[in-house]
C-alpha cells in the first residue's frame, strides 16, 4: 500500500512539473530574460569609442550600446550593462558563469574562447593593425624587410593584456618579445612613442582612432593595416543558452549590419575628435 501511495504522488509531482514546463511561453533561457525584464549584457570596464563611450552630458552611446538596446526592446525588456570586468577574459568568463545574458563589448571570435562560450556570427570584421616606432626601425638592419624586423628577437611588440591581441601577437611575432600593458591609451602608445616597443599592436580603429585624435604622432609613428588578417567582433551568450543564440542569429540577419571599419568611424567622426 505504502508502494503504491509513493508511486501515485510520484507521479502527480511529476505531472505538476510537465504541465509548468509546458506552461511557459518561452525556453528557460529566454523565459530567464522576460521574467527578469532587463536584459544583462556584458561590457568593459571603460570606454572604447566608438563601440561604447558617453557624451558631455553622461549619455552612454555607441555601437555596441545601440546594438544592446535594440535586441531588449525586440525582446520586450529594459536594458542593463554589467560593466565591472578588467580584461576581456574576464568577461568570458562572467558569461560562463551566467553573470550575464550576452556579451555584446568589441568582443573577437576566437577558438580558444569558443572553448567556454557560443558566439553568434560578426556584426562586424576588423582587420589587425601596428604602430610603429619609426626611430626603432631606423636604427635597425635595412636589408630586412618591416615584418622581419617585428619578427626579431630584438623586437618588442606592445599588446593590452587580456585582448585577443596577446595571443595574436605571438601567433604574427613569434620571435619578437610581447610586452603587456594595461590599457591601449594611454599606456601602449606612451610605450611607442618613447621607444620602449618597436610597436603597438590592436585592430585597426584603434590605428585609425590616433590618426584622427593625434595627427602629431604622425612624425614619430609609422601606421600599417594588416590586411591579409582578421578580426571578427562576435556577440557571446552560455554555452546552454541555446535559444537564445539562435534568436540573435536570426536578429543579425533581419537587421543585417553591413558596418566596415570606415562607416563606424565616419558616423562618430566628432566623437572621436572629442575624446582626443
Amino acid at each position: 500500500m505504502n508502494r503504491k501511495l509513493f508511486l501515485l504522488v510520484l507521479l502527480s509531482v511529476l505531472s505538476l512539473l510537465s504541465v509548468q514546463a509546458w506552461g511557459q511561453d518561452y525556453p528557460p533561457d529566454i523565459q530567464r530574460i522576460t521574467d527578469r525584464g532587463k536584459l544583462i549584457v556584458a561590457m568593459y570596464v571603460n570606454d572604447i569609442p566608438p563601440f561604447y563611450m558617453h557624451d558631455e552630458k553622461g549619455t552612454f552611446y555607441g555601437l555596441d550600446v545601440e546594438l544592446a538596446t535594440d535586441i531588449a526592446a525586440k525582446l520586450g525588456v529594459e536594458v542593463e550593462f554589467k560593466r565591472d570586468y578588467k580584461t576581456f577574459s574576464d568577461i568570458v568568463d562572467g558569461i560562463v558563469r551566467h553573470e550575464a545574458d550576452v556579451a555584446i563589448t568589441l568582443l573577437s571570435r576566437t577558438l580558444e574562447r569558443a572553448k567556454k562560450v557560443r558566439f553568434t556570427r560578426p556584426y562586424i570584421i576588423l582587420r589587425q593593425g601596428l604602430l610603429i616606432s619609426r626611430i626603432r626601425i631606423a636604427q635597425r638592419e635595412r636589408q630586412l624587410t618591416l615584418m622581419e624586423i617585428l619578427n626579431d628577437s630584438g623586437s618588442e611588440i606592445g599588446v593590452k593584456a587580456g585582448t585577443s591581441y596577446v595571443a595574436f601577437a605571438k601567433q604574427r611575432f613569434p620571435r619578437a618579445v610581447v610586452r603587456e600593458y594595461p590599457e591601449w591609451d594611454p599606456d601602449i602608445i606612451a610605450a611607442v612613442l618613447k621607444g620602449d616597443v618597436i610597436a603597438a599592436f590592436h585592430d585597426e580603429i584603434e590605428i585609425k582612432k590616433v590618426v584622427i585624435g593625434k595627427p602629431e604622432t604622425a612624425l614619430h609613428l609609422q601606421t600599417v593595416v594588416l590586411k591579409d588578417t582578421e578580426d571578427p567582433i562576435a556577440m557571446a551568450v552560455p554555452r546552454d543558452s541555446t535559444h537564445l543564440l539562435s534568436w540573435l542569429e536570426l536578429y543579425l540577419e533581419t537587421v543585417n549590419p553591413d558596418w566596415t571599419t570606415d562607416k563606424l568611424l565616419k558616423k562618430y567622426s566628432k566623437s572621436l575628435q572629442k575624446e582626443n
